[in-house]
Parts: C-alpha cells; structure tokens; sequence
C-alpha cells in the first residue's frame, strides 16, 4: 500500500510539473522575462485543463476552431497503436534473432553483429527513406503493393509505421540480451545446470533470462523516450494522424499539458507494472 501511494504521489508530481512547463511561454510573452505573465498564463491554464470539455484548437490554415475532444483521442489511439505494436515487435524480434545468434557458429555471429551495428546506426529518417523507396521500387517492378506507406484521409497506415519504429529497439535489445548472457554464463548457477545435462537453451530461457530481463528492464526508459523522440518523424513522414504530429501542429499551452499528460500515464503505468512483475519475479524491490 505505501509503495502504491508512494507511486500515485509521484505520479501527481510528475503531472504537475508538466503543467507548470506547459505555462512556461508565459516567460517572455512580450519579448522580456516576467514572472507576472507567468503567473497569468499558468492561472489561465488551469483555469482551461479544469473544463477539458470547452477545450478547442484552431486550424492554422481556416483559422476554424473545432473541439478538443474527441479528436484528440482518436489522434492518441493511432499512436498508442503504432508505438506498442513497434514495442512488442522489437521484443519479439530480438529474442528469435538471439535464439539465431546462438545457434549458429563464430562466422554467422560476427555477421549478426556487423549487421546489428551499422543498422542501429543509421539515422532514424535515412532508414525510412530506404524502406519507402524499397516499396515503391517494388511497387513498380511487379505491381504488387506489399504495403501501404503513407495514410490517406481515413486510411491510417499502422503496420509500416510500426515496423519501421521497431528497428532501431529491436537491435538495441539484441544487443543487450546478447550482452547479459555472455556475462551470465560464467556464473556459478550456469555451470551447475550445464552440470546437470540441461540442454543450452533450457538453461537460457528457465534461468538465465529471468536475471537478463531485470537487467534489459533498467533501460525501459532509455528505450522509451527513444521510441518516442522517433515517433513524430514517423508521424510526419507517413503522414500518420497522431497525438506527437497533432501536438506539433496545433501547439498551445493547454494542448500541450492535455497531450503531454496523455503520453505520459500510460508509459508511467507500464514501467510501474514492469517493476511490479519483475520485483516478484526476482524476489527483492526494484525502482524504474
């Protein structure tokens, strides 16, 4: 019960100051540093975040204001859909690539690794460009559309977005996993089980991985913002109608503390639930 009231409390905080950075253009709102306009704009802010439902945006082009609600959820959705669903790939991804990596010899191993370096660096826009063009060169060659590459008024494009969001977590998990078990397997408990004639990837995936899992958790954040910092390039690339591309185009303070706030509650409470599992899991608390 503490931890839990000592996770709301901190939840609380963390919604306050974004609220507090949302008011921040309030500073130089005349061209000069006041804290008086500060203080205004942070009054009105509230003042609006108190009546979400009277919230509007305005369209920079018609200058036609239109609700706040619904539309941003629908926006919120879209990215919700694209981020978790690159999320759970890169998992997925990375733990057959492992199972491959361990599988093969020294040669096919080195390959992986030179393979996993120069994609993880490459640029976010360059690797979305490649694909794009790979697309449509197909496209072209045979006249089979593998795959839609940009959203077209309702046609909201999930899939591309996804796996192209996925590639860049994908080898950083690779190359985390990777990284962990070789420091695990010269561990006692590892010798003891190979002892016992389990087989290789028994012990992998029973015993090691559990205490590999904890390590790759620590980096839920990193991984995170990381995946968020891409997502609005993606957006603005696919042309995709989500929250980070409706928060760039319609940027006020209230949009900003509402989208921000919405991004924020559902990543906090997976990172709460990921330290809650794996706390049961490895029998002693951990803070994320």
């Amino acid at each position: 019960m503490n931890k839990l009231k000592q996770s709301g409390l901190e939840a609380v905080l963390i919604i306050i100051g974004i609220i507090l950075v949302s008011a921040t253009s309030g500073i130089f709102k005349h061209q000069a540093f006041s804290l008086v306009t500060y203080a205004q704009e942070l009054v009105t802010l509230c003042k609006e975040l108190a009546e979400p439902h009277k919230l509007v945006y305005s369209n920079p082009i018609s200058d036609v204001e239109r609700p706040l609600f619904p539309i941003i959820i629908k926006a919120f959705m879209s990215s919700a859909r694209i981020f978790f669903f690159a999320l759970a790939l890169a998992l997925a991804s990375s733990i057959l690539l492992m199972v491959l990596y361990f599988s093969v010899g020294n040669v096919i191993r080195k390959v992986i690794q030179g393979v996993s370096f120069y994609l993880a660096s490459l640029p976010d826009i360059f690797v979305i460009g490649i694909l794009q063009m790979l697309v449509i060169w197909f496209f072209k060659q045979t006249g089979i559309l593998v795959i839609d590459i940009a959203s077209l008024g309702e046609n909201q494009v999930i899939l591309f977005p996804a796996i192209t969001l996925s590639i860049l977590p994908t080898f950083f998990f690779l190359g985390s996993m990777v990284s962990f078990l070789q420091e695990e397997e010269g561990l006692p408990y590892v010798e003891l089980a190979k002892g016992k004639g389990l087989g290789k990837f028994r012990i992998m995936f029973i015993h090691m991985m559990r205490n590999v899992l904890v390590s790759l958790t620590y980096h839920g954040k990193q991984i995170i913002w990381m995946m968020l910092s891409n997502l609005l390039i993606l957006e603005y690339l696919f042309n995709v109608f989500g929250i980070t591309s409706f928060l760039f185009s319609y940027n006020t303070p209230a949009i900003f503390a509402i989208t921000s706030i919405m991004l924020f509650v559902p990543l906090y409470v997976l990172l709460k639930a990921m330290q809650l599992v794996i706390s049961r899991k490895i029998g002693r608390g951990m803070s994320l």
